[in-house]
């Protein structure tokens, strides 16, 4: 009994660890339907494939930051960059004036009329004039 005080409590809560995972797992299984019971092993089976590979990820990524070596921050303002604006090409411009109404040209104001169900037909002009 040379064995120190913090080894066999480490032992004892292993095996009441271990024994508490059998326990659950025989209760679980007992009371789950079969389709219910195969998606948790393929979840837990997803989980197991994935963490191995998430540490292969993550040594790679921590292997290229290590290489990449440290770039020092550029001193001085920024380049500015200037852009003027083009003229229209002549052939756009052409098209524009030919598009635009001539300077006489002015609405026609159409008396429109309404019909409220129920009444008669009345003018709006008519109605603005009395």
């Amino acid at each position: 009994m040379n064995e120190s005080l913090g080894s066999r409590m480490r032992r004892f809560f292993t095996l009441v660890g271990v024994l508490t995972a059998i326990t659950m797992g025989v209760v679980i299984s007992q009371r789950l339907s079969d389709d219910a019971l195969a998606m948790l092993i393929g979840l837990v089976f997803g989980v197991a494939l994935m963490l191995p590979l998430a540490g292969v990820g993550l040594l790679l990524w921590r292997r290229e930051a290590q290489s990449r070596p440290a770039t020092a921050p550029q001193s001085g303002a920024p380049p500015v960059i200037v852009v003027t604006p083009s003229s229209l090409p002549p052939r756009y411009e052409s098209n524009v004036a030919r598009l635009a109404p001539p300077p006489s040209w002015q609405p026609e104001h159409a008396a429109r009329t309404f019909t409220v169900l129920g009444g008669e037909e009345v003018s709006l002009t008519a109605q603005a004039r009395q």
